[in-house]
């Protein structure tokens, strides 16, 4: 289920605090959208009560706290894999 916050709190080079986050889980993925409807990715680093702190993998410049708000996917990163990939299993 997918989760939008406008509580973005603040931002230091990669990582970024966002505050009155619920259901929000370690390893999560999101997405800050931006003002101009672009977006950047990022992944939740820790969880803290109602406190989530992402790291981005992209950069923040350029992003604006009042403008943007926090995506969160419900999910971890998924990789696919071809069965020739697993080897013997």
């Amino acid at each position: 289920m997918i989760r939008e916050y406008k509580t973005i709190r603040e931002i230091s080079g990669p990582l970024m605090v966002v505050d009155h986050v619920q259901g929000v889980t370690y390893d999560e993925l999101a997405e800050i959208v931006l003002s101009d409807g672009s977006t950047r990715r990022c992944k939740v680093l820790e969880v803290n009560g109602d406190r989530a702190l992402l790291q981005l993998f992209e950069g923040s410049q350029g992003l604006k706290i009042s403008n943007s708000k926090a995506r969160f996917l419900g999910r971890s990163i998924e990789l696919a894999v071809a069965p020739d990939m697993l080897g013997r299993v």
